[in-house]
């Protein structure tokens, strides 16, 4: 977003802070994400809500590596699934999506404000905790971003990021549904903006005083329940540049496959700061 995001009402939000780093325009991803959040929001927590490992969905899983008593900020909150997923602490949520942030308050999110990742307005060391969930991959400039979040956290404190898990805890039924899916979307793999630097985690957050302290991958299973069903799976994938006609081959690809489904492979990585 090319105009600097409000600054909310709140105690957590700085006063008269003067930010040094320069704006960015926006890339073809950045521009990308806006419509897409625009157009579809809540579609990521509506397919992730509903997929399950152990009776648990990814935000749930998510929610067991941060302390129930810290003040936590959930960083590209999107439509706030964590509180949906039982946070009842402080909270505060911050997204560059108007339309997501209309959902996170219809959730009880009243703390939702708009802002960016790399230019946080939020004072020094005010959270004890930061949650993540599917866009550490997405944040950009990916530097600027765990500058901002290394300052807002309090010494010691948690990162909690939900990321794109890759194909190890998959089956051979996941990965053969997953390459048909990139054969009709004619893609030899989905890609992210920061795909290097997620694979190098331990090197990403150590240049900011960050370390990594668990990394863990599950697969969480989605149900093709309905027409509907398949169809909003495939709408919820990040296909940028990808025509309409190659995307509705998805839909009838991931159609064949109502009453069945589809693993979901996802990592839960916990971050710790310096002390």
């Amino acid at each position: 977003m090319d105009d600097a995001p409000p600054r909310a009402g709140s105690s957590y939000v700085a006063s008269g802070q003067t930010m040094t780093r320069s704006r960015r325009h926006p890339t073809d991803w950045g521009t990308y994400l806006s419509t897409f959040h625009q157009e579809r929001p809540g579609i990521t927590e509506e397919i992730l809500a509903v997929s399950t490992s152990a009776g648990q969905n990814p935000y749930e899983w998510l929610l067991e590596v941060i302390p129930q008593d810290a003040h936590l900020l959930d960083l590209a909150c999107g439509s706030a699934p964590l509180l949906r997923a039982g946070w009842t602490g402080p909270w505060v949520g911050v997204d560059r999506s108007p339309a997501e942030l209309d959902l996170a308050r219809a959730s009880g999110g009243q703390s939702a404000v708009v802002g960016e990742a790399h230019d946080l307005q939020c004072d020094d060391h005010s959270f004890g905790a930061v949650a993540c969930s599917m866009a550490f991959m997405l944040l950009d400039p990916l530097d600027d971003c765990l500058a901002e979040v290394a300052r807002v956290l309090a010494p010691g404190g948690t990162v909690g990021l939900l990321l794109p898990g890759g194909p190890g805890p998959l089956n051979g039924g996941d990965l053969w549904r997953w390459g048909r899916l990139l054969v009709a979307l004619r893609q030899t793999r989905f890609e992210y903006p920061n795909d290097k630097a997620v694979r190098r985690l331990d090197g990403t957050v150590g240049r900011h005083g960050l370390a990594v302290v668990t990394d863990d991958r599950r697969r969480f299973a989605y149900s093709f329940s309905s027409p509907d069903a398949a169809n909003r799976f495939v709408d919820s994938l990040y296909l940028p540049g990808v025509p309409a006609t190659w995307v509705h081959a998805a839909h009838r690809v991931a159609n064949a496959w109502v009453g069945r489904e589809i693993g979901i492979s996802l990592r839960r990585v916990l971050v710790q700061g310096a002390t």
